[in-house]
């Protein structure tokens, strides 16, 4: 499987929501940095081994993305990824967004994102329609869209997908699956889930949205998930348990298919689930 996970403007979240979707579950998981723009994933991340190195400078998504010209193999994308967490690996991204000039075509790299015989999350960071990495996000079997519970940052978001959705869907030659995921804390999680399908329901992407997700808002989850620390008593942070739930739920809203998405019921339909055990 091949998740997507981006954000809109004003709406950071995106590398966060990555890691926590590959570190949460114990399916073979590579978390690969491919926002054009540059990232840090590298630097805030603990190499194993409990003495808190960083992880090499290379191979990068860079690295990758050159590779995927010329050669294209299940394995390749697992060939350039560091080991993280036990079934957790990660491809960093580029360090500022000039080191990727010379990255003009993503799609090679969308393609070998697409073959990994791993399951494959993919942090893109913001995007918009003409972003070169649009043809990874048409290549996903889910796109996350990572928001606040703001009304703005909402609001932004229905704007973005009206503008993303139909581009992608002419790539695919079939609707976007899109789960829009809310960054909330626990305690607000029903009540913000459910005004954000309010709000996007009158949308024109309403039909092709398979249901509203949460992720805790859990600084010190957060802060041991980067540490590497997801075993144990850490597994059951509100960030590791919210983002459990919405690996189900991405999973589910994937087994359904693009076009019987595309004409399932409404987004505010969907049963809201919380993650709590």
């Amino acid at each position: 499987m091949l998740i997507a996970v981006c954000c809109d403007r004003g709406a950071p979240g995106s590398t966060t929501s990555s890691l926590a979707l590959g570190v949460s579950t114990p399916e073979p998981t590579i978390v690969v940095e491919a926002d054009p723009f540059g990232g840090d994933l590298a630097l805030r991340c603990v190499a194993p081994g409990g003495h808190g190195e960083a992880f090499p400078p290379t191979p990068t998504v860079l690295t990758l993305a050159t590779e995927a010209r010329t050669s294209m193999s299940p394995g390749l994308v697992a060939s350039k990824a560091h080991d993280f967490t036990g079934s957790t690996r990660i491809v960093p991204g580029h360090f500022s967004a000039e080191m990727a000039a010379g990255v003009k075509n993503w799609a090679p790299l969308a393609e070998a994102l697409r073959a990994s015989s791993s399951r494959v999350v993919a942090d893109l960071g913001r995007i918009h329609s003409s972003s070169p990495t649009i043809p990874i996000a048409a290549a996903a079997d889910v796109v996350v869209m990572v928001t606040r519970p703001e009304v703005g940052a909402v609001l932004h978001l229905k704007d973005r997908l009206e503008r993303l959705a139909p581009v992608l869907a002419s790539i695919r030659n079939a609707p976007p699956i899109i789960v829009p995921v809310v960054v909330t804390p626990k305690r607000q999680a029903n009540a913000v889930v459910a005004e954000v399908g309010r709000m996007l329901a009158p949308s024109n992407v309403a039909r092709a949205v398979a249901g509203i997700g949460w992720l805790a808002l859990d600084p010190s989850g957060v802060e041991a998930m980067y540490a590497g620390q997801v075993a144990g008593k850490n597994a059951r942070t509100q960030l590791m348990k919210s983002a459990g739930v919405l690996n189900d739920q991405i999973s589910q809203a994937a087994g359904v298919g693009p076009y019987a998405a595309a004409q399932a019921a409404p987004v505010d339909t969907y049963a809201v689930q919380t993650g709590e055990a």
